[in-house]
């Protein structure tokens, strides 16, 4: 048993010899030189009141690894410009992107817009979008559930949404569904503490779920139809937070919704360099801890840099449950 046992171990280190010798080092001065590039993000859409585009650095294979707070690029100029009309945006250092009042240069359905970002020491690049038309949200299709959590307590009730939507016929159109459910309600001092009835009702909310992938929904193969989206469930608890003026104290936390509660769903009609980006974005974060993933391509429309410079248009329906 002893010669077995030792037998073994001594496979077992030849083994992981072996795959040692397979891995080799490579000097980095041999490798091919690899610039820097502008990563650049931004979206137009005519429900905002900012014109915003975040500008940042590529990471190289070799060297340090940084921070997003280091990757942002600070001294860049970023123009956005649209029939002979251009806007330079600033940049906003507590929010670390570049911004413009959109009376500045406002967004409208139709338009083209052309982004051109430089900075020193990198390439300029630049980009442009197409403003998509507004689909008006048809219907919200709401369902419910109760659960008994035991005796003597009151039952939880469970939602869940969906969205339907008419398609433009003779179009290719891509789709983003995304809500959330809000109320008021009187939240706990503490999270160990009952409800506090003395004070004022706060706002909270919570994002409706309607899945990774499944938001995004594209026309394909279902043109000219009415669309349904995927189910969308409102969370059984609710983010808040406020300013206690006595205790001179900010309370934070998250905790059951209370009726009536209000439902808002959008359907965010977006264009093509939108979609593929944040689809591939998704893809990316759920293959993240998964070894036998395949590695996904991040698209971009950023020519000479990285990123994506797109454009959507948002229609927002409200259901009131009480």
């Amino acid at each position: 048993m002893m010669l077995r046992l030792s037998s073994f171990s001594v496979l077992l280190l030849l083994v992981m010899m072996a795959c040692q010798n397979l891995v080799a080092e490579i000097d980095p001065s041999k490798l091919p030189p690899i610039d820097r590039k502008l990563v650049v993000n931004g979206y137009l859409s005519p429900q905002d009141t900012v014109l915003a585009v975040s500008v940042s650095s590529s990471q190289t294979v070799l060297g340090d690894i940084v921070t997003d707070s280091v990757n942002t690029v600070r001294e860049a100029t970023v123009r956005i410009a649209s029939e002979g009309k251009t806007v330079t945006l600033v940049f906003d250092p507590a929010l670390r992107v570049y911004t413009a009042d959109v009376r500045q240069l406002p967004v409208l359905v139709g338009k083209t817009y052309t982004l051109q970002v430089g900075a020193p020491g990198f390439e300029t690049v630049s980009s442009s979008c197409t403003i998509p038309a507004n689909i008006p949200v048809s219907e919200l299709r709401l369902d419910s559930s109760q659960s008994y959590v035991g005796p003597g307590l009151a039952p939880i009730w469970q939602y869940n949404v969906r969205a339907i939507w008419q398609d433009p016929a003779g179009q290719t159109n891509y789709y983003r569904v995304a809500g959330y459910g809000e109320c008021l309600n009187w939240p706990p001092r503490f999270p160990e503490a009952h409800i506090d009835t003395t004070g004022s009702k706060v706002l909270m909310r919570g994002l409706i779920g309607f899945g990774r992938q499944d938001q995004y929904i594209s026309d394909q193969n279902q043109d000219g139809q009415l669309l349904l989206s995927v189910r969308g469930d409102v969370p059984l608890n609710f983010d808040y937070s406020y300013y206690d003026s006595t205790r001179q104290r900010t309370y934070a936390g998250s905790y059951a919704f209370s009726k009536p509660l209000t439902i808002r769903v959008s359907v965010l009609q977006v264009d093509e360099n939108y979609f593929t980006y944040h689809r591939a974005r998704q893809q990316q974060r759920q293959s993240q801890n998964n070894p036998f993933a395949e590695p996904v391509l991040m698209p971009t429309n950023i020519q000479g840099g990285l990123g994506c410079f797109g454009a959507y248009n948002r229609s927002t329906l409200v259901k009131i449950v009480k």
